[in-house]
């Protein structure tokens, strides 16, 4: 937010009865519980990462072996 925002905000709320000001802040709570599908989208997209992650840890990470290097590797899989 601006701080033009913020402040018209604030003048708004200097305005306002006690009583207002806990509606206000309820209404605000309210919406904020409500946004909860931003959460859930979080979590399935923490829980895609440490799928990720775990997939990468089990990826080899030493040599293959046959006296070849990675870049040989990929000269032999992606040059004809």
């Amino acid at each position: 937010m601006t701080q033009q925002q913020w402040e018209a905000i604030e003048q708004t709320l200097s305005g306002l009865s006690a009583p207002e000001m806990w509606e206000v802040a309820n209404r605000i709570l309210k919406s904020i519980r409500t946004e909860s599908p931003s959460v859930d989208r979080t979590a399935k997209q923490h829980e895609a990462l440490t799928q990720l992650c775990r997939l990468v840890d089990t990826m080899p990470t030493a040599e293959h072996g046959d006296g070849l290097t990675n870049r040989d590797h990929d000269r032999l899989i992606y040059t004809r």
